[in-house]
């Protein structure tokens, strides 16, 4: 029971390491297009899963052999894109055998030397017994290991985990061995090799993989294998080994608590400073001289792409705005990158609003306008600054 306390105490104290190292790495609201095209954080969040399949043992018995129905079901959080956690539940049904056994004879076995004296059963006997597993495990997004993307359609998750077995109702066991005769170091390894008990608990380690596809905001489906590391008496027999349990599962998972992510708003300018001259006095009886105020010119230029494309198209327009900001160089213009919805999907067209507003960004550069002088934004097809739809594939450019 010691060593129980002991798994259940490292799984807690895993998860809650997990969770303090992951939230460093978690999506940024700021400088993350993938977040703001989605109008959602993509992470963290929570999720609920659950699974079907088949499982198999390995003995001297063929695993195809003993194959039987599995289910699973877990609850889980990814802290980060690449670091989650999740508590796992799985268990059905298990089935372990004999490669051949001998019908009784008495007073002889299956291991007699004699073998005229007694019929060899050819066909593998098998047994079931039931069984659940409860692991607590550490989820690893290796794709997003070598990519700072953290929206994709297709994630590969590692998994590794340390959790609790419990089986019990191996009373198939007991049936085989009472009609056929087997060697005499066999018995029921559930007992005290003495005593038959009907039930077992064991440590179980994991070591498995997930492939996930994501069709949704909250839905994804997948396919998880998994090999289970268990005491060497889960198949009620002494081998000198740990037993291993292969699960394969088809998965269904529903994602919820995603953070919602407020839109970039240009920042206000303050009202343009309007220059006077001043008034001068002739004589006392000559009309007074009239302000002569000085309007600043205001910049409000667009840019429009076909699908696409991303490259500046308008020189003119590029030479037009750096003039504007040569001419007020206190002031500060925003370059914003936009991107249809009629075409493409959030993810790609926050790419091409990114890359359009950046490269209007650095044709202005070339021009001699001053980063410090602009606010570069993109919002892909979050916003849709006109009714048309092709002209939304636009950088509009304002200073004021």
């Amino acid at each position: 029971m010691r060593y129980i306390k002991s798994i259940i105490t490292a799984c807690l104290m895993g998860i809650s390491c997990v969770n303090a190292l992951a939230q460093s790495e978690s999506c940024p609201e700021e400088g993350c297009p993938e977040a703001q095209a989605l109008g959602y954080k993509p992470y963290p969040y929570n999720f609920i899963q659950v699974q079907g399949g088949v499982g198999t043992t390995f003995t001297d018995v063929s695993c195809w052999k003993l194959l039987n129905p599995t289910f699973s079901i877990g609850v889980g959080r990814m802290f980060s894109p690449i670091v989650g956690a999740r508590l796992h539940v799985n268990g059905w049904e298990s089935k372990g055998g004999f490669d051949a056994l001998a019908s009784h004879v008495p007073g002889m076995t299956a291991w007699s030397e004699n073998a005229s004296q007694f019929e060899l059963i050819g066909d593998p006997l098998t047994y079931k017994y039931n069984y659940i597993n409860t692991n607590a495990d550490l989820m690893i997004n290796v794709l997003n290991i070598f990519s700072s993307k953290v929206h994709r359609p297709f994630d590969l998750y590692l998994i590794g985990g340390l959790g609790i077995n419990y089986a019990w109702n191996n009373d198939d066991f007991e049936n085989v061995t009472s009609q056929y005769d087997v060697a005499s170091d066999i018995c029921n390894a559930w007992g005290d090799r003495q005593t038959p008990r009907q039930n077992l608990i064991s440590h179980n380690l994991r070591l498995g993989v997930l492939a996930d596809v994501n069709i949704s905001k909250h839905w994804s489906i997948g396919a998880e294998v998994d090999f289970n590391s268990l005491d060497d008496r889960f198949n009620s027999k002494y081998t000198n080994s740990d037993d291993w349990m292969m699960t394969g599962q088809i998965s269904l998972t529903y994602k919820f608590g995603f953070k919602k992510v407020s839109k970039p708003t240009p920042a206000k300018e303050p009202s343009p400073i309007q220059e006077t001259k001043p008034v001068e006095t002739i004589v006392p009886a000559a009309p007074a001289v009239k302000t002569e105020v000085v309007k600043e010119e205001a910049l409000d230029e667009t840019l429009f792409y076909m699908i696409r494309e991303s490259d500046v198209n308008s020189d003119e327009i590029i030479s037009k705005v750096a003039e504007w900001c040569k001419k007020y160089p206190s002031k500060t213009i925003t370059v914003e990158g936009y991107a249809d919805k009629g075409t493409g999907n959030p993810t790609i067209n926050a790419k091409y609003a990114r890359w359009r507003a950046e490269k209007v960004g650095d044709a202005l550069s070339a021009k001699g306008v001053s980063r410090s002088q602009m606010k570069i934004s993109y919002y892909g097809d979050t916003v849709q600054p006109f009714d048309d739809n092709d002209k939304n594939r636009c950088v509009i450019i304002r200073g004021k």
